[in-house]
């Protein structure tokens, strides 16, 4: 391409091709003619006939070798990018008018290196959250609050995957995303945040750049099933593990949570049933751990070939790959 655009907007898409024309059709209509869209699609279909059907011209990469790896999909959307700044956003979301002026306007801050924007669900009264909105606690449990309103943009420890933006400059620093967050894919986007803290690097929650969220149903299970809390807990293991060491008191607080967690089930089939995917999915996470992580926190840049890979990728010219 010629000129590098400001911005480039990646969908991730699975098996959903209806929610990928509406989020394209939106996005068609939301951003700026400049503006680039990369598409990587793990479906076992080409559909690039849907990214053909707007205006506005989409990278459309037919990948299903990728089927079930997200962050994996995210890293080859990076191999395709042009813009300064790199979103994603899921497949299932469609973009509040003013995202993109409100993105980049948080971005005017050279401190920012990333930006989580707010993910509207439908749900009453989420746009109220008392606790601070994005923050890694003590006890390593992480706060929501990704649908709240605040007045102003807010600083936060991490955000969430299906609002996010990067500066190109990070990810080339960074060597992309850690892509063996397994399953549902859980904690991926706090893990790339959370590298970017350890740079010394600033992440802003920008309620302006808002989408809304219209959950499509999941290819595989349902969302909040047994199988996705089982991951939900050996991936969060793994991301506090990798952040803060394995003999991390951070680590053994948040495992005390969740167990103690099992008493506040309603019922003893309710108790009985938390206390066994709290076993499996904390003994899966400590193992995951032993093989993924170390004693002390890991660097939080890439070093192996893929992270090498797109770090010169990324921290070459712009309009170099053209």
């Amino acid at each position: 391409m010629g000129d590098s655009p400001e911005l480039s907007v990646c969908i991730v898409t699975y098996e959903r091709p209806e929610f990928l024309r509406r989020c394209l059709g939106s996005l068609a209509r939301g951003l700026a003619p400049e503006t680039e869209i990369v598409v990587v699609d793990a479906s076992a279909e080409d559909r690039r006939d849907i990214a053909d059907e707007f205006d506005h011209p989409v990278v459309y990469v037919h990948a299903p070798q990728l089927a079930g790896w997200m962050t994996r999909s995210r890293n080859e959307a990076l191999r395709h990018v042009h813009g300064a700044i790199v979103s994603f956003l899921d497949d299932d979301v469609v973009l509040r008018p003013g995202w993109e002026r409100a993105l980049l306007d948080a971005f005017a801050d050279p401190a920012v290196a990333a930006v989580s924007g707010r993910t509207c669900n439908g749900l009453p009264g989420e746009e109220h959250y008392a606790k601070p909105i994005g923050r890694l606690l003590e006890d390593g449990t992480l706060t929501d609050g990704f649908a709240s309103s605040p007045d102003a943009p807010q600083a936060v420890d991490h955000g969430i995957g299906a609002n996010m933006s990067f500066r190109r400059s990070v990810l080339a620093d960074l060597g992309g995303f850690r892509d063996d967050y397994p399953g549902t894919a859980l904690r991926e986007d706090t893990d790339i945040f959370l590298r970017i803290r350890a740079l010394g690097g600033r992440a802003v929650f920008a309620p302006d750049a808002a989408v809304d969220h219209l959950p499509a149903p999941h290819v595989r299970g349902a969302r909040f099933d047994t199988r996705y809390k089982l991951y939900g807990r050996r991936n969060h293991m793994v991301l506090l593990a990798r952040y803060d060491g394995i003999r991390s008191p951070m680590l053994r607080r948040w495992v005390r949570v969740q167990f103690r967690a099992i008493g506040r089930a309603g019922g003893l089939g309710a108790r009985l049933k938390r206390l066994a995917v709290t076993v499996v999915g904390v003994g899966w996470g400590w193992f995951a751990a032993l093989r993924s992580a170390s004693w002390h926190p890991l660097p939080p840049r890439r070093d192996d070939a893929l992270g090498r890979e797109l770090r010169a990728t990324l921290g070459a010219p712009a309009d170099a790959s053209a």
